[in-house]
């Protein structure tokens, strides 16, 4: 039984956890068709750069299997489906609808149909056996789950002995002038540029307040070792402004294997 205690952050806000959930579910339900737009606006591009970077270093093979989990619109799922090929398999996990529905437009004009997949549901709860998958993606959902740690060890519970994780994530600036540059540029630009592309800021809002109480990159790399895994690293991107984070799943059943 959950405690009442429970209670998390929602932007500045405290909340209950099952109140988050759907509180970040309606955020995005109204912008779900004008997400990628904006996204790739308010981001200068640079998202783009970002994503394919993330996929690049997991090294994905043909015939790997990648669950994107909170993968909305399907980015990050599109460009592993690319790399593991029709023997692979590209799972979108989230639980949005409309988001999810525009990511399968957008498969359906790529030249890769069929290729991904698309799953409804919670991300700390998934909903596949142990060992699944060869790779997991993330990309700017961790701040979004009401219980981090529980989403991070699911991740790790569905990836195969020796699976990767990879996790794009927005930080702040360490250098004091670009985190105020970043501020001005959050409060006073991208809010009103929001409202003109979506026709509400209030996501964006969301976004530059869920930023500033998330955990910063060294403390998020602790809570991937304390969920299971290793060989951690965390890189800046962009002067800070996003973060990639990549963990591996231990291969004690492989290794156990080896040894006999």
């Amino acid at each position: 039984m959950r405690s009442p205690t429970d209670r998390v952050s929602f932007g500045y806000r405290t909340v209950g956890a099952e109140e988050k959930k759907r509180l970040v579910h309606d955020t995005f339900t109204p912008i779900a068709k004008t997400y990628d737009r904006a996204d790739a606006l308010l981001s200068f591009g640079l998202h783009f750069l970002w994503k394919r970077s993330t996929v690049r270093r997991l090294g994905l093979g043909s015939g790997d299997a990648v669950l994107d989990v909170c993968g909305g619109t399907a980015d990050l799922a599109l460009l592993a489906a690319k790399r593991v090929g029709p023997a692979g398999r590209a799972v979108v996990y989230d639980f949005n609808r409309p988001m999810m529905e525009a990511g399968r437009r957008k498969s359906a004009r790529s030249n890769r149909v069929g290729a991904v997949t698309f799953v409804q549901g919670d991300a700390e709860l998934l909903a596949f056996p142990e060992a699944a998958f060869d790779a997991v993606t993330v990309g700017f959902g961790l701040r979004n789950l009401a219980h981090l740690d529980r989403g991070l060890r699911e991740i790790h519970r569905v990836l195969k002995p020796g699976g990767r994780l990879a996790a794009l994530e927005f930080s702040l600036p360490g250098n004091r002038a670009l985190r105020s540059l970043y501020a001005f540029y959050s409060y006073r630009l991208m809010l009103p540029a929001s409202r003109l592309i979506t026709g509400t800021d209030g996501p964006f809002r969301y976004l530059a307040e869920s930023i500033r109480v998330f955990d910063p990159p060294r403390t998020l790399a602790g809570r991937l070792w304390a969920a299971g895994f290793i060989d951690v690293v965390f890189r800046p991107l962009t002067f800070g402004i996003a973060v990639h984070y990549f963990g591996r799943k231990p291969q004690e059943v492989l290794d156990a294997a080896n040894r006999q």
